[in-house]
């Protein structure tokens, strides 16, 4: 395991005790993509049919070094080669980690890298030259908004689909055309947003209307992936593309509250104790889950052997 090694490493550096601050943005990166591979090495299990054995062979993927920007994660769209894909959703990560399992027979329950591609390609290959054509402005307008959208605007998308999900509670094909509104609000009201000025009402709502149309034709007629799917798959799937596709979970916190959190609290075991020990370090939301678990002895997921407790630093 070798990136998780390198990742651990760092953590260790950056938290030693002769640093002033043991809360800091290379802790807080590394923490998170703790977080991440445990996720993908879940996913990657899961295709394989053993989400409970232990983890496989480090799969190839693209790591970041030391000092690297979390936006250093992915190509930069400014330098791009691939201009036409410029402000597109990019998934490379997830492809990156998890993408050894994702080519396989569609099943019943279907395997859930093939659920997770199936909603990225629906809201990437399937639409993003339609919004490219529809954008309203001139070539540079047009540009600056593909760049706003990269900033985040993918993953803020994809948590409204997670509060649609969670405020209605019920099958896709139900969900009232009024949740579109929804979608709309947190992409807006995003704390993200100040930044993104070209992403007006009127450019995110002809988003939001051509990505949900996309997904609900996905889920409800054109994939047997996703037919099957019941409310908490769905919004399993949705909260861990948010989270691959992020470009810096540590740094967006409407990804972190309702795509990481949920993941980290859930008992099916998508994040393992010391990536949740490491995240109460760093992020102070999850410090009274750790302690909690420090209290019971270091206690961890059913169907998972506790993990050894790593030694705790004073957080300022």
């Amino acid at each position: 395991m070798a990136k998780r090694d390198s990742i651990l490493k760092k953590l260790a550096k950056w938290c030693s005790p002769e640093r002033k601050k043991t809360q800091n943005q290379p802790a807080r990166e590394a923490s998170m993509d703790l977080m991440r591979l445990d996720a993908a090495e879940w996913l990657a299990r899961n295709a394989a049919g053993a989400a409970h054995t232990p983890p496989p062979p480090q799969r190839k993927g693209p790591e970041r070094t030391a000092g690297d920007s979390p936006e250093g994660r992915r190509p930069d769209a400014e330098t791009s080669d691939n201009a036409e894909r410029i402000g597109a959703m990019n998934v490379s990560d997830f492809e990156a980690h998890a993408g050894s399992a994702a080519v396989m027979d569609i099943r019943t329950p279907p395997d859930v890298v093939d659920q997770v591609n199936v909603i990225a390609k629906a809201m990437t290959e399937d639409i993003w030259q339609e919004i490219v054509e529809s954008l309203p402005g001139s070539p540079d307008e047009v540009r600056a908004i593909r760049l706003q959208l990269a900033d985040h605007g993918w993953c803020d998308l994809l948590v409204g689909f997670v509060l649609v999900l969670e405020k209605f509670g019920k099958a896709v094909d139900t969900v009232p055309e009024k949740a579109k509104k929804l979608i709309v609000e947190a992409i807006r009201r995003s704390s993200k947003q100040e930044k993104r000025t070209q992403l007006t009402e009127v450019v995110v709502g002809m988003i939001v209307d051509k990505a949900w149309g996309a997904f609900k034709a996905v889920a409800i007629a054109q994939s047997p992936v996703l037919g099957v799917l019941a409310n908490d798959e769905l919004l399993r799937n949705l909260r861990m593309l948010a989270v691959f596709i992020c470009p810096a979970p540590e740094k967006h916190e409407e990804v972190r509250n309702h795509a990481v959190d949920p993941l980290v609290k859930d008992a099916c075991g998508y994040v393992s104790a010391e990536a949740k020990e490491w995240l109460g370090k760093q992020f102070d939301q999850w410090i009274e889950r750790v302690e909690g678990q420090g209290e019971r002895g270091g206690a961890s997921e059913p169907g998972h052997t506790a993990e050894p407790q790593v030694a705790r630093t004073s957080l300022k």
